[in-house]
């Protein structure tokens, strides 16, 4: 499945397309002036198609799943983008029908008012261009930012990596699928969806590396969190929450282990991973895992230690459908 948004091609920004049309029009002719007037004001409609184009390439938001939706309006508001694509509709529709009305007037005109016309026709096409170039240019720059989301089938078997930032995701999820993820040690290196895949020969699997998530109010969090938040929420499948237990972990017990409250609070199966088992600070180890009811993996991601077993039983649930929106299906298992 594509990003919806991935096909949509850019037109050029107000002004770039308005100087297109003036750099071009001296170098139109035809074989009599009013041939030539008719031809240049066609051309100016032809660019205007562009915006025609994008606007009727657009998906329509009330009928976007959920997670390409709330991207939209992690960047955006969407009552705007829903107000700047009919305004760019009904202008380029005017400036259509004014174009129409002026080709008349010139085919029916004296020869010596052609050229006047097309002018008047220019400066009132440009006029209702330029009465929305707030809006095109807006578009145009939230129509390229989504254009970069990375594809995402909501529909197949999905592991959902969450967690605080620094925790190991990015090396989990570079070590058990085909995505190969930026990794380094400092917050927040992950700031897109990055998606890779596992092909088991039974089922495509879908794996996902979420941005970090600090524990803090959803008003105090910013693009890239919200970004994290949005697959926990809007993704059908299962999450790995990882837990940093090293002796360098920058997270407290309780900051971790509310951010994972959270996170169950979002998601039905939410499996706690503590990761970097094989540098244990014992006492953060001690706090986090006697605070887990569920059946707790341990793993060094970076040391290969327990992924085995981890994404066996994770494939293991996804292969036999257990995904989601089951509750009793994880605490059950274990």
């Amino acid at each position: 499945m594509l990003n919806p948004f991935e096909n949509i091609k850019i037109p050029p920004k107000t002004e770039d397309l308005i100087k297109i049309v003036l750099d071009r029009i001296p170098k139109i002719g035809g074989k009599n002036v009013k041939e030539r007037e008719i031809k240049r004001i066609l051309f100016y409609k032809e660019q205007l198609q562009k915006y025609k184009d994008f606007v009727s390439q657009f998906p329509r938001i009330d009928q976007l799943h959920p997670f390409y939706r709330e991207n939209i309006e992690i960047i955006a508001d969407i009552d705007k983008v829903k107000m700047c694509l009919g305004a760019i509709n009904r202008g380029v529709q005017l400036s259509f029908n004014i174009i129409e009305r002026y080709r008349r007037l010139i085919k029916s005109s004296d020869e010596k008012e052609a050229n006047r016309l097309m002018r008047q026709c220019f400066g009132r096409v440009s006029s209702i261009l330029r009465s929305r170039k707030d809006c095109i240019d807006w578009l145009i720059d939230i129509t390229s930012q989504l254009k970069k989301l990375k594809a995402i089938d909501p529909n197949l078997p999905t592991i959902i990596i969450a967690g605080p930032p620094n925790v190991g995701k990015s090396t989990l999820v570079s070590k058990i699928s085909s995505a190969k993820p930026e990794v380094a040690s400092y917050p927040f290196t992950t700031k897109e969806i990055h998606v890779g895949h596992i092909d088991t020969g039974i089922v495509k699997i879908q794996v996902i590396d979420t941005p970090g998530i600090l524990d803090r109010p959803m008003s105090e969090r910013n693009s890239i969190e919200l970004k994290a938040i949005n697959a926990i929420k809007n993704l059908n499948g299962i999450i790995l929450f990882l837990f940093d237990v090293s002796n360098s972990s920058i997270y407290s017990a309780k900051e971790q282990l509310d951010l994972y409250k959270e996170v169950k609070s979002i998601k039905s199966v939410v499996i706690p991973v503590l990761n970097k088992i094989d540098d244990k600070n014992e006492e953060l180890y001690k706090q986090i895992k006697e605070n887990i009811l569920e059946k707790v993996f341990e793993i060094s991601a970076e040391k290969n230690i327990g992924l085995d077993t981890l994404l066996n039983y994770v494939i293991n649930l996804l292969q036999n459908g257990q995904i989601l929106d089951k509750r009793d299906i994880y605490l059950n298992s274990g």
